[in-house]
């Protein structure tokens, strides 16, 4: 049982000069304050000295004995301050003092602890260069609470106070933790395992320290790729000039540095270099361009150009030389191309094409056409899109007249190119001792299986036992021309055996609604060739009708039927006309 009693206004006094040995039972203590009005200079050891008109506050619970004293705070809300002195003489507990604002605890037998020293580092995905790292430092278990956080980098250098901030002591199951965060740009910190930052800790106990580094962000080599110039891109700069592109691409981290090389010299003019762009976020990748301005003579040496890469600590390198570009798997080819049967019967004039490939800039490149008595025809130069392997085509175009084309000339396409060591010659004319045939057209309606699902219907027109193989097919629907991506027609085929090996057949694949074909609309299968006594022939079926018309019964139907045919096919030939003649400009 404590003894004690009631002395001046500071609160408790002792009845012994000092204390004479530990005290080995518990002690109670508790805060008592008035509902309303001050503080009263009050304390209990048991729940027996309670007195009237007090609030019931917190208890402490301390268990001795210590070897020693020294306060602990603790957190009460709107408490008063307390220092506790608990002398012991025998079993007696003889007085405590207690005065001022907020709660503290002076505990006599109770001994230092140091604390424990634990690194935080952000647990979220690798930064960006952009952001800033969050590194901590917590201290836990320590008493008494008093510590003062430091922060220096491996160096010994001292991080700016700026980037600090402490947070207090808070009690925990009778000990202190304390933490503190220093915000540092994800640039400033370097990519190292070992620790970079130190953490020191100062407590009454003494000083601790801990490391701490960086978060671990994932490393990606950057792939490496060089954009060579075209010939014809030196044409579009007076001074005759373009430029080498290298591209470093899903590299990380963000630090990078590129340069260029000619023939293992550095270069430094002419070489423009971008910031480095984020490529995507989850993983952060970046992205680095880089601009090389060469002129036609420089880039034509046949100079080996390299692009070299610095990534942390390893060069990669790509090279570029006009020599690897000139493609020598893609050699320049010519094909001469006949006109065809139906451009012949549109346009009323033969075509004649010269089709260029494998070409690597338009410069120098001429193509023109010659009769077979050496005169040059007027020919025009039409150049392709780009192909995926770099090289792009060019046709070389030029008309003659039908009756020159199938008097059997001989025309000539010559090609010259700086890239062509002599002129590449093909020649093209109409074949002669080829057997005529004139087609037979069947034309077939959709077969009631596929009317039954009442969706599309089918109508084929079937052309067969025609020589030579150059054939026209034209669908029209109640007498006006069906778009070309509404049927399709196959490439004239052979036939078998025993008819005459010198015939072929196609066939036309005419896709309508079932509605449209169930209403009674007509569909005209036109056929063109050279062999038929009026050029064309046609063949018109819908719902009610079915059967075959052949070119010989057609040579002799009426010449009303025939004259709408060629009125038809006259505006075809006009549409045709128009659609090329703006193709070419």
């Amino acid at each position: 049982m404590c003894v004690h009693r009631r002395s001046s206004e500071r609160g408790w006094v002792p009845d012994m000069d000092s204390p004479a040995r530990s005290l080995r039972t518990e002690l109670m203590a508790r805060w008592e304050r008035p509902c309303s009005g001050s503080l009263r200079d009050t304390a209990a050891l048991s729940p027996s000295h309670r007195l009237p008109g007090l609030c019931l506050r917190p208890q402490l619970s301390l268990s001795p004995p210590f070897p020693s004293a020294r306060p602990l705070p603790v957190g009460f809300e709107n408490g008063p301050v307390a220092l506790w002195n608990c002398y012991s003489y025998g079993a007696s507990c003889y007085a405590m003092d207690l005065w001022g604002p907020g709660v503290e605890v002076v505990v006599s037998s109770e001994s230092q602890s140091a604390p424990n020293l634990f690194p935080l580092v952000s647990c979220v995905s690798p930064p960006s260069d952009e952001s800033l790292v969050a590194l901590g430092c917590l201290a836990r278990d320590f008493l008494p609470s008093s510590v003062t956080f430091s922060w220096n980098y491996k160096n010994s250098s001292k991080v700016s106070s700026q980037n600090i901030q402490d947070f207090p002591s808070v009690l925990r199951g009778g000990k202190y933790l304390a933490s503190s965060r220093v915000l540092l740009p994800s640039v400033s910190i370097p990519q190292d395992p070992e620790a970079f930052l130190v953490c020191e800790v100062q407590h009454p106990s003494g000083t601790k320290s801990v490391s701490i580094s960086g978060p671990v962000v994932e490393e990606q080599p950057p792939v490496l790729n060089i954009f060579v110039p075209t010939r014809e891109s030196f044409s579009s700069t007076p001074q005759r000039t373009s430029k080498l592109i290298c591209q470093a691409s899903d590299f990380s981290p963000k630090q990078i540095s590129m340069a260029w090389f000619r023939d293992g010299k550095r270069v430094v003019s002419g070489v423009s270099t971008g910031p480095v762009e984020t490529l995507q976020s989850s993983p952060v990748t970046y992205r680095l361009h880089s601009m090389l301005t060469v002129t036609e003579s420089e880039w034509l040496s046949q100079s080996v150009f390299t692009c070299q890469v610095e990534h942390k600590g390893l060069n990669y390198e790509k090279n570029a030389s006009s020599l690897c570009t000139s493609n020598p798997n893609s050699p320049i080819t010519v094909f001469a191309i006949a006109p065809s049967f139906a451009g012949i019967f549109l346009t009323k004039s033969a075509k004649l094409s010269c089709l260029v490939t494998g070409l690597v800039t338009r410069e120098s490149l001429n193509i023109s056409w010659t009769r077979q008595d050496g005169e040059v025809l007027k020919t025009s130069i039409v150049f392709s899109e780009i192909y995926a392997n770099g090289t792009f085509g060019a046709r070389g175009e030029a008309s003659v007249c039908v009756e020159d084309w199938e008097s059997g000339d001989r025309f000539t396409c010559t090609v010259t190119h700086t890239d062509l060591p002599s002129p590449l010659k093909q020649s093209v004319s109409k074949p002669r001792g080829i057997a005529r045939h004139m087609p037979s057209v069947y034309v077939l309606p959709p077969a009631p299986e596929e009317l039954s699902l009442q969706e599309w219907a089918s109508v084929t027109c079937l052309v067969k036992g025609f020589s030579p193989a150059d054939v026209f097919v034209q669908w029209l629907q109640k007498g006006e021309p069906v778009s070309a991506d509404k049927y399709v027609t196959s490439a004239p085929v052979p036939e078998p055996e025993p008819k005459a090996p010198a015939s072929y057949f196609v066939q036309s694949v005419l896709t309508v609604s079932a509605k449209d074909w169930s209403d009674g609309e007509t569909y005209t299968c036109v056929v063109g060739h050279e062999a038929l006594p009026h050029t064309v022939t046609e063949r018109t079926v819908d719902k009610s009708t079915e059967g075959e018309v052949s070119a010989e019964e057609e040579g002799f139907e009426n010449l009303n039927t025939m004259a709408s045919t060629f009125i038809v096919l006259f505006l075809l030939s006009l549409f045709y006309s128009t659609t090329v003649t703006l193709f070419k400009v």
